[in-house]
Order: structure tokens, then C-alpha cells, then sequence
């Protein structure tokens, strides 16, 4: 895990420098760093990418034409088509591709849709600079990667923390015979239940957004889900990293007034780096679980802070109750690990669940103020005319 941290911090580093002083978007502030801890994973993942990145764009270009899609839809579109080709990958050829190829392809089905809708935001003059700027990112990580994964050092970096870089389901690894022993990772949910719920999840996380305006992640929750049927920690490094996380940001915007990318950038590195002395300091072996919680933690802080300041009290309540929601479904579909919670399904655990779900909900709704209507305010404004024909 310290590879893919110092891997994807640094690259997190870098695209905010680079969007600080160019501009440039290099496909998202995630995609390019952890597209590179990804390929050295599996190296099949560069080529899916790519492929899928190209179907987006294009899938996305089709989409503007023809339609009058903007914002935050043409994102949600971007990441459909994005994903098509991952997922479609996963399940004509699930038998026959490796775990390892199907853990990664999946949660990484998220990137090419991502970046396919950075590039469309971008004027058409900045695309090649931004491509070529992304490449020389891309290719120098992965060689920081290459070099730090050695038989030397692995027997000296690789049992610090969980070694997700250092396991037999690492391609460079394995090239480079710097294996360090361990178990596999069992499956916890079917693959299109795991696809279901992700789906379930987006659509719930656009609705607080219609509702409440704010944003909760489109995928964290279920994904978080997922994780706390593999290890109570990993639910407790999220809370723990979202925290500090948040008060890093804070601190760092009113010092600096930064904002935007390069906030964002700044924070998701900076959970990534505080997640290493605290997975030390749990009893948390699933490396890229946890690298993968960091980053949802640095991400879900920025979206916490981007929430008006009247709204930031219900971001709690709202990540609780979706989440609730997410982990009845996903422990009722799924398995659960010996760390896993909750290890007893029953009635009185539905129960609680469907209290906290509700729960949140209604302190939400306890605290927000609706605006009115437009046409309403038209009616009763002196400018609509009155009750005259």
C-alpha cells in the first residue's frame, strides 16, 4: 500500500501544480494517478481505458449533438458509456478473467467516463496539450511505480502495511519476483449485484442532489457498503480520514484561498498520506481497500465543503441514511468476512437499519427550507397583474 499511496499522492500533487499553472484538467484529478497504480495491477487496464475513454468521448459528442444535455447530466451520460465496455468485458468473459483483472476493471470503470467529460469540458485548441500533459503524467508514475517495486524493497516496505502493490495480483510484482506472501481476497458480492447497487447508489445520490443540493458521491456510499462487509475498520478509517480530511481543507482554503481541482487534489492526497500511520495502527489487511476508502474520504471532505453553509449540517445525516440503506441491501445480497458488520442479518437488524434510514431522513427535512414555486412567486408579485383579465 505505501507504493500506491506515494504513487497517487504524488500524482494527485502534480495535477494540482498543473491545473494551478496551466490549467489543464488532465482527465480529472483522479484518473490519470490511479489509472497508473491500476496498470501496474493489472496491465490490461491501460488498454481498457483507452478504448472506453474513446467510446465516451465520442458516445458524449453524439449525445450534445442530438441533445440539449448539459452540466451534471452529460457526466452521468460520459460515465455510462465510459463503463460499457468494462462491464460488458466483466460479464461476457467473468469465467475466464482473472480476479484480480475483475476487481480492478470494475472499480475502475469509473475513470474512463471521467475523463471522457473533462476532455469535452476543455476547448477543442487545449485537447492535444492536455492529452500529451496527461501521457507524460501517466507514463512517469508508472515508472516511479516500476522502480519502487523490487525484491528489496519489498521485503522491507511490503509488511509495513497491507501490500496491495506486493501481492501475486500485482503484474509488476510478479515480473519482478517482489511477491510478498498473502491471502487472496475473498468475494463478497456477485459482480452484477455489486453493478445493481452501484446503479441504486448513482440514482440515489442524484436524487439528494434534485432534493438538497448537495453532493454525496456517486458511488462512495455503495462502495463503502461493500467495504464494511469486509472490515468494520474500513468503515472507521472512512469516518476517521473524512474528519481530518475536512479540517485539512478547511484550514488550507482560508490560509491560501485555493479552491477547485487544486483543493481537491490537496485534500485527496493529503487523506491518502494520513491513511498510512492509521491502516499501521488498525487491524486492516486489504490494501487497496483501504488506499480506495482514502480516497473516497479526501473526496466526500471536498464535497462536504463545496455544501452552502446552511446545508453542511445535513451532509452528515445524508451520507448516514444512504449509507444505512446501501449496507441492509448489500448484506442482504452479499457475504460477510469475519471483520465484516453486521455479522448477524435478521429482523432486528432490518429494523434498526429502516430507524436510521429514517431517522436522517427526517432531521433532514426537519432543516431544509424549500424555496417557492417561480410561478408561484409570479402569482403573488404585483408585476403578474393581479386577479385583472
Amino acid at each position: 500500500m505505501l507504493v500506491a499511496v506515494a504513487i497517487t499522492a504524488l500524482g494527485f500533487l502534480l495535477v494540482g501544480l498543473t491545473t494551478q499553472l496551466f490549467g489543464y484538467r488532465l482527465g480529472g484529478t483522479i484518473a490519470i494517478p490511479v489509472l497508473a497504480v491500476y496498470t501496474l495491477k493489472n496491465v490490461f487496464m491501460l488498454p481498457i481505458f483507452v478504448l472506453s475513454t474513446v467510446l465516451a468521448y465520442l458516445g458524449l459528442r453524439v449525445v450534445k449533438q442530438r441533445t440539449l444535455l448539459y452540466g451534471r447530466d452529460e457526466l452521468l451520460v460520459a460515465m455510462g458509456l465510459g463503463s460499457a465496455i468494462p462491464l460488458l468485458l466483466l460479464a461476457v468473459l467473468g469465467s475466464v478473467v482473472p480476479e484480480s483483472l475483475r476487481s480492478v476493471v470494475f472499480i475502475g470503470s469509473i475513470l474512463p467516463g471521467l475523463a471522457a467529460f473533462n476532455y469535452h469540458q476543455l476547448k477543442p485548441q487545449y485537447r492535444l496539450k492536455d492529452a500529451l500533459a496527461a501521457t507524460l503524467l501517466y507514463g512517469a508514475l508508472v515508472g516511479l511505480g516500476w522502480l519502487l517495486i523490487t525484491p528489496a524493497l519489498a521485503a522491507r516496505l511490503g509488511t509495513i502495511t497491507p501490500p496491495a502493490l506486493y501481492t501475486a495480483t500485482s503484474d509488476v510484482a510478479v515480473a519482478k519476483s517482489a511477491v510478498v506472501p498473502t491471502e487472496l481476497e475473498p468475494t463478497i458480492l456477485a459482480r452484477p449485484v455489486a453493478v445493481g447497487l452501484f446503479l441504486l447508489g448513482l440514482l440515489c445520490s442524484e436524487r439528494v442532489r434534485g432534493r438538497y443540493g448537495l453532493r454525496i458521491g456517486l458511488i462512495a456510499l455503495p462502495l463503502l457498503a461493500i467495504y464494511a462487509l469486509a472490515s468494520k475498520w474500513l468503515l472507521v478509517l472512512y469516518v476517521l480520514l473524512l474528519a481530518l480530511s475536512f479540517a485539512f481543507l478547511q484550514a488550507v482554503h482560508v490560509t491560501t484561498l485555493l479552491y477547485g481541482r487544486v483543493l481537491i487534489s490537496l485534500t485527496t492526497a493529503f487523506a491518502l498520506l494520513a491513511a498510512v500511520p492509521t491502516v499501521i495502527w488498525f487491524p486492516i489487511t486489504r490494501g487497496l481497500s483501504a488506499y480506495f476508502v482514502a480516497i473516497l474520504a479526501g473526496i466526500g471532505a471536498y464535497n462536504w465543503h463545496t455544501a452552502p453553509r446552511p446545508k453542511r449540517k445535513l451532509f452528515v445525516p445524508l451520507q448516514v441514511g444512504v449509507f444505512a440503506a446501501m449496507l441492509l441491501l448489500a448484506r442482504a445480497t452479499g457475504r460477510v468476512l469475519p471483520r465484516g458488520v453486521p455479522q448477524s442479518f435478521g429482523l432486528p437488524q432490518v429494523a434498526v437499519g429502516v430507524v436510521v434510514v429514517l431517522g436522517c431522513l427526517a432531521v433532514v427535512e426537519y432543516y431544509t427550507v424549500y424555496q417557492p414555486a417561480h410561478d408561484d412567486v409570479f402569482a403573488a408579485s404585483i408585476l403578474s397583474g393581479g386577479d385583472e383579465p
